[in-house]
């Protein structure tokens, strides 16, 4: 997470110039080591590594030899990535976090930036990726039953273990019995598992609690070979998650708390919504 602190350069005079990470594509000494190890420059400060000709911020680079031609080429590749550095004579440098637009330090951007580190690599590495992203939910509720399926929500327990306890206690908030893990929260949580049982008494289901909601999810998946059948399980599975997900964060954060009976109505209106008929499914 440290590499997500940058400098904005404003006029030069507190940030290394070879040194220190202040230009897109990281520091300068790592990308040209050859140009480094000759320069009368290293440790200078950007602002002495040039000079203001009027409005215009000159480059002056020194070298402890003359350069081979190889070298000035290294040295056109520099000034061409330097192109778009604007120096500012009356602004000092700062520092900027630049997981955020405003570069401004948040409890929230660290999280989305440790999501975003992982996500692209992740999201075609599990086996039931391609049954996540079907279309059968908008885009956002299968990006959120994916984070829930790999374990990437952002439950009490993953906040902990990223150094971040910002809620308190780490009990679950719908029954106030165990930690607030996915696996709890989504699956074995006692209202959770009221609404799945709800839901699978409406279908005619009988069920043994699985050992994770991973291993729900596939199983669901794989009760109908028929698309229609696949699409209303699946989307099942996604209005319930969503709104256990809803209820908690109405719980901790408004301080609201809906009955389960309310909380298995809503997962029924989400599943008629993304259904687009009046099934109704559980109700």
């Amino acid at each position: 997470m440290v590499s997500g602190l940058v400098m904005e350069i404003g006029n030069g005079m507190q940030t290394r110039f070879w040194e220190d990470n202040w230009i897109q594509g990281g520091v300068l000494k790592g990308s040209y080591p050859r140009l480094y190890s000759i320069s009368s420059q290293q440790g200078l400060l950007i602002g002495d590594c040039g000079f203001w000709d009027g409005l215009d911020w000159i480059w002056n680079f020194q070298w402890r030899r003359e350069l081979f031609q190889w070298e000035l080429e290294l040295v056109n590749q520099l000034h061409e990535r330097l192109r778009p550095v604007r120096l500012s004579s009356g602004r000092e440098d700062s520092v900027v976090w630049k997981f955020d637009n405003k570069g401004v330090f948040s409890t929230r951007s660290v999280i989305q930036a440790i999501q975003a580190e992982t996500l692209s690599a992740e999201i075609t590495s599990y086996s039931f990726t391609s049954s996540v992203w079907k279309g059968f939910v908008p885009p956002r509720i299968e990006l959120f039953g994916w984070f829930v399926l790999v374990d990437r929500v952002n439950t009490k327990e993953r906040l902990g273990k990223i150094g971040v306890n910002i809620l308190g206690d780490s009990l679950c908030v719908m029954c106030t019995k165990e930690l607030e893990s996915a696996e709890h929260l989504f699956l074995r949580c006692e209202v959770a598992w009221q609404v799945w049982c709800k839901w699978l008494r409406s279908l005619g289901r009988e069920w043994v609690i699985p050992g994770t909601i991973r291993e729900m999810f596939e199983s669901w998946h794989g009760l109908h070979n028929r698309e229609q059948g696949q699409q209303m399980w699946m989307i099942v599975f996604f209005a319930v998650i969503w709104n256990i997900w809803l209820e908690r964060n109405a719980r901790i954060f408004k301080n609201t708390r809906a009955s389960l009976e309310v909380i298995h109505t809503k997962t029924v209106m989400s599943y008629t919504e993304w259904r687009g008929d009046d099934s109704g499914g559980g109700c």
